[in-house]
């Protein structure tokens, strides 16, 4: 069942890739640095990250959460598509509240924006490495600079 999530995960990422590519707008891919490049990138201060793919509607990251690492207070842009090609146990922090839970392999789901007012942080609180991929539509962020 984990497996048939995780290959229906990596096809619909590999489809909205293939449709982004063959769309003709300029593909950019390299290592993020420290802090955001822009407001569609994902930043978190303690985890680096990857851009896999950037052009003028999207920013594709991959992000590897070792166990125990806390992201570090981070904020989320508007309208991110979240994959888990590795999933794991988190604790998510908002100001005073926290909570645990598990996240499945191959989940997909959406996330709406978050800012940093809102004290915002996650740790692995697993034994294993999460592995996590972000697509950030810039419909919501462009502009924002």
């Amino acid at each position: 069942m984990a497996t048939g999530r995780k290959t229906r995960a990596m096809t619909l990422l590999a489809a909205a890739i293939g449709v982004l590519v063959s769309s003709g707008s300029p593909i950019t891919a390299r290592a993020d640095e420290h802090g955001p490049a822009s407001p569609c990138h994902q930043y978190y201060p303690n985890i680096p990250g990857e851009t896999l793919l950037e052009n003028d509607k999207v920013v594709v990251q991959r992000f590897i959460f070792p166990p125990g690492q806390w992201e570090g207070v981070h904020a989320h842009p508007p309208d991110q598509l979240y994959i888990l090609i590795k999933g794991g146990e988190w604790t998510v922090r908002f100001g005073d509240r926290m909570e645990t839970g598990r996240s499945e392999t191959g989940s997909v789901g959406w996330y709406g924006p978050v800012d940093l007012s809102e004290d915002h942080e996650s740790v692995n609180s697993g034994d294993e490495p999460i592995d996590l991929i972000w697509v950030t539509l810039k419909t919501g962020c462009v502009g924002k600079e």
